[in-house]
């Protein structure tokens, strides 16, 4: 059942990045900020409805020990929204793309996940290939300030390390409480309470004013897409081993490329067409090897 929530995770977040791409023209941290709430009130209320009984057993010493994971989580969206903001995609998604060896890494050497010779040969594979397909060259007349390329270089590696360290934290409290509605809940309740203290603190209560957003159906497209990808990713964590699951989420590049080129009209060489035939080779692989 898990490679099931697996797969439609990682569909769903290949069209996440396309909504994304078009609602970076926000201030990064009005789009971050935002972006959390909306992400995360999405998630409240698809846990409340499922599960309403989450109000009566709201425990604190719980919502402590998942704060390391949300506060991770948290810093990575923002550097995610800030290097799509200051580069190039196709340099910023390569390196982006790499978060999984964080988390692949951490699965077998922390939780001790069993991992054949076979599987790790095709997971690097697939990285590699998810990687390369990301990165191409643009044919592009916009002149990108060397300063702002390497604030966005910066930005997607502190993506690649905080975002990969708390998807490993994310399998740590699903298995330990069995319930990914129960860890969405708790995740919501810290970043929507956080949130509001931030703009309570900073008056800035217009970062939370949807009204403020350029191209809002975009933006409410993108957090439905990857408050759903999420919960998903959730589910597939329960019986799944996050290293696993971790590598074939790479292959969600194939989602967005196939995505950019039938829906942004961009266009896509013969040769990425063979690297995502690859991944999809790779994909089926690392799913049926026992």
């Amino acid at each position: 059942m898990w490679l099931y929530w697996c797969i439609l995770s990682t569909v769903v977040n290949g069209f996440t990045a396309i909504a994304m791409k078009k609602c970076s023209n926000n201030d990064p941290k009005r789009i971050a900020i935002m972006g959390l709430i909306s992400y995360h009130s999405i998630m409240l209320i698809t846990s409340l409805i499922i599960c309403p009984s989450f109000i009566i057993k709201f425990n604190l010493l719980d919502i402590v020990k998942m704060l390391p994971g949300v506060i991770l989580q948290s810093i990575g969206f923002y550097c995610f929204i800030a290097s799509t903001k200051y580069g190039k995609v196709a340099i910023t998604t390569s390196i982006q793309k790499a978060k999984v060896v964080v988390t692949f890494l951490l699965g077998i050497i922390i939780l001790k996940e069993d991992c054949t010779a076979l599987q790790v040969v095709v997971s690097a594979i697939l990285v590699i290939l998810s990687i390369l397909v990301a990165k191409g060259k643009e044919k592009n007349s916009t002149t990108i300030d060397k300063k702002s390329e390497r604030k966005a270089i910066l930005f997607s590696y502190g993506f690649l390390l905080f975002n990969g360290t708390s998807n490993f934290l994310n399998k740590i409290y699903v298995t330990h409480f069995e319930n990914p509605l129960y860890v969405i809940f708790n995740y919501a309740v810290i970043i929507i309470i956080g949130v509001l203290i931030y703009c309570l603190i900073t008056k800035n209560w217009n970062y939370i004013d949807i009204r403020k957003m350029n191209n809002k159906k975009y933006f409410i497209v993108q957090s439905l897409l990857d408050s759903s990808s999420s919960i998903f990713n959730r589910f597939s964590m329960l019986d799944g081993n996050i290293s696993v699951i971790s590598v074939i989420e790479t292959s969600g590049i194939v989602v967005t490329i196939l995505a950019s080129r039938f829906i942004l009209k961009e266009k896509v060489t013969w040769k990425k067409y063979i690297m995502i035939a690859g991944i999809v080779v790779c994909t089926t692989v690392l799913a049926v090897i026992k």
